[in-house]
């Protein structure tokens, strides 16, 4: 069994969010347009209010880590 490797969303560019399964272009721009204004996401729960909808995230919730970013991460100030 080989581990899955986890994408660190208040750090991960768009590109890197699209790795996500079941995640699109739209969901993955959201995410980084909200990291830039508000900060780093806290947990499923807040993640799910951003996508607002989206089918899958409590499943996306086992592939993220949300691990606060860097606060020198020009994606996710305030964190």
């Amino acid at each position: 069994m080989t581990a899955t490797r986890k994408v660190r969303i208040n750090l991960a560019s768009e590109q890197e969010l699209l790795e996500l399964p079941g995640l699109g272009a739209a969901g993955a721009a959201a995410i980084v347009q909200f990291r830039s204004k508000h900060g780093p996401i806290k947990d499923v729960a807040h993640l799910g209010s951003i996508l607002r909808g989206h089918p899958h995230v409590e499943a996306l919730a086992e592939h993220v880590d949300f691990a606060p970013a860097d606060s020198t991460a020009p994606e996710a100030p305030g964190a």
